[in-house]
């Protein structure tokens, strides 16, 4: 009987244990893979942060790098100006004068202006006595004309007009006159003035000769001016757009220009161009980049989420059940034994 006893413990111990084990097993299982579920979702979430993090930190640089592209084109900018201004300096002999002639029609003031003693050098008292009030009067119009279309003359200036008008004879009062109509100045853009380029080319010819005792220009084709008014044209746009102005006047760059021998043949390339266009191409490729949605990992997120169990409980319930009904038939059949003996 006792035999019996214990052999039946011992039964129920083997059946219990491997259920019981197996119980646990599929908990550590279930906890396990929560975990791994738990760190999968969590890492598309990091890894989206640290894609924003790239994209936020990436905006300052492009904003410096626009920064430096703008500095670079103003100071090309400030650079061609500075080089016009001299050029047409050195050639006339008259610098940028801070107080012009302006637009005097009083004849008498005018041959004053000229006695003065600073202009000894460039004119004498009795030549000024020479010359007529209309042809002093005829000079100051030429004289406001190129002031407008280079910068502003002051008195010495006028005297190198007049004088290449009535003692040169560089510059004929008759042509000019017949072209003042034509204002190179109404023109908002140089490009523009290609659609009127044997005008241009008249007003060059009158006011500018290349035989000029004052300011002579190169005589150009029509193919070369108007390639000289595509290398001016994004200079003029991107220093009206900066400082609002033109300076010097369009003449002066034309001038300057038309010495140059890639720009007449329009095989030079324009560096605020060039610049400008490179900084849109960059700018526009990095904003793309930045526009381009973060890939995420929802589809392998689900795929391994087919892998796990829904829940550990109703297994562990079963098991439970099976153990309590294998205990509950050994202690019927122990009772059931007892009450027949």
């Amino acid at each position: 009987m006792r035999f019996l006893k214990k052999t039946l413990v011992a039964l129920s111990l083997l059946v219990l244990f491997p259920i019981s084990a197996y119980a646990e097993t599929e908990s550590s299982t279930v906890s396990d893979n929560a975990a791994v579920a738990s760190t999968e979702q969590s890492t598309p979430v990091q890894d989206q942060s640290a894609d924003n993090t790239v994209g936020d930190s990436s905006a300052p640089a492009d904003a410096t790098m626009a920064s430096g592209t703008e500095n670079s084109e103003t100071k090309d900018v400030q650079k061609a100006q500075d080089k016009t201004v001299d050029q047409i300096e050195k050639e006339t002999g008259v610098k940028k004068s801070s107080d012009p002639i302006g637009n005097e029609q009083d004849t008498d003031k005018i041959r004053e202006m000229l006695k003065d003693e600073s202009m000894k050098s460039i004119i004498s008292s009795s030549e000024v006595d020479d010359y007529t009030d209309q042809q002093l009067l005829n000079a100051m119009t030429v004289c406001v004309r190129i002031s407008t279309d280079t910068y502003g003359l002051d008195v010495g200036g006028y005297a190198r007009i007049l004088q290449a008008l009535y003692k040169d004879n560089t510059l004929s009062w008759d042509k000019i006159q017949n072209i003042l109509n034509y204002n190179p100045s109404n023109y908002t853009n140089a490009i523009e003035m290609a659609d009127q380029i044997d005008s241009l080319q008249a007003y060059l010819a009158a006011l500018y000769p290349s035989n000029s005792s004052f300011m002579p220009i190169r005589q150009m084709s029509n193919q070369e001016l108007t390639n000289v008014l595509k290398h001016i044209s994004p200079i003029q746009e991107k220093m009206i757009g900066t400082d609002g102005d033109f300076f010097p006047g369009i003449i002066a760059w034309i001038a300057r220009y038309s010495k140059d021998d890639a720009i007449r043949n329009g095989t030079a390339a324009n560096t605020t161009t060039s610049t400008t266009e490179e900084s849109t191409t960059a700018s526009t490729t990095q904003s793309a980049e930045n526009k381009a949605p973060v890939k995420n990992d929802t589809d392998k997120k689900d795929d391994k989420g087919g892998f796990l169990p829904k829940t550990g409980e109703e297994r562990r319930t079963w098991l439970t059940v099976a153990g309590v009904i294998i205990l509950a038939l050994i202690a019927f059949i122990m009772i059931r034994r007892n009450r027949k003996k």
